[in-house]
């Protein structure tokens, strides 16, 4: 295999709550000229075991986590292809099996991408159900998550090569995991790099406290070295009291504009 097959790039809007935010985005997208371009939006839906296992509203708000059947609404399928929408879960090992039928079902009508964070899938072995939602979603892409635990207690060429032996189709490089802590481009890099000299078909992502006022700091020089590597942002993207926030289009709108200048310089 070589680097040439790793997935297509995506600029990520995670903590989608309805289908209407996803539309708006879509329009703001087009209006930046993204149709042409060789990325495409990824549309974070979140999903977790309070919120789709025992089906309540969790700390955060069920306009950031919908509740049960709302995740049927949190998307739709985009004919333009410009967005896809991801379901971002997050499950304890003894919900996994029960909350991934659920997304899977709630999210049949747009899932085109499924990312399991917060799994410790260097030390347990994962790859029974990877093996399984690979057969069952074909043309659904996972996303794995590289969260604080694993970046700080494993060097990147550990993570690189456990990663080679199981079967998704991008990493997310992610101390933050939707709190907004913003990352350490340097150490990030590390990890991107060691992924890209295994010249495996993975994809690389990363992720915390982006917004558009850091991107061309923190992301930029990222990927004027890795010219395909995608990122993502949730956190700092909301505004409103904690625990009811909701998703700020203004600083939607600068984010994709500052990710789309970066792009293009």
């Amino acid at each position: 295999m070589n680097d040439m097959e790793r997935p297509e790039p995506y600029v990520g809007v995670s903590g989608i709550g309805h289908f209407e935010e996803q539309l708006a985005i879509g329009d703001m997208a087009l209006k930046l000229g993204m149709l042409t371009s060789e990325h495409f939006v990824m549309i974070g839906v979140q999903a977790t075991g309070k919120s789709q296992v025992q089906e309540i509203e969790n700390s955060r708000g069920r306009a950031w986590h919908p509740v049960g059947d709302e995740l049927k609404d949190a998307a739709v399928t985009d004919d333009s292809g410009i967005t896809r929408g991801f379901v971002h879960c997050f499950f304890e090992d003894d919900e996994l099996e029960v909350g991934l039928e659920r997304v899977m079902e709630r999210s049949s009508g747009y899932l085109q991408g499924l990312q399991l964070n917060k799994l410790p899938w260097m030390d347990n072995d994962y790859r029974p159900i990877l093996h399984d939602l690979k057969h069952q979603q074909r043309d659904v892409a996972v996303v794995l998550q590289a969260h604080s635990d694993i970046l700080d207690w494993y060097r990147p060429h550990e993570v690189v090569r456990r990663l080679g032996t199981l079967p998704v189709d991008y990493v997310l490089f992610d101390a933050s995991e939707g709190a907004g802590r913003l990352m350490n481009p340097g150490r990030l890099r590390r990890y991107v790099d060691e992924l890209y000299q295994a010249q495996l078909p993975i994809g690389a992502v990363v992720a915390g406290g982006l917004e558009a006022s850091n991107l061309d700091d923190y992301f930029g020089p990222l990927l004027a070295e890795f010219d395909d590597l995608s990122c993502d942002a949730e956190g700092r993207i909301r505004s409103g009291p904690e625990g009811n926030t909701r998703l700020d289009f203004d600083k939607v709108r600068n984010y994709l504009t500052a990710w789309k200048t970066i792009q293009d310089s």
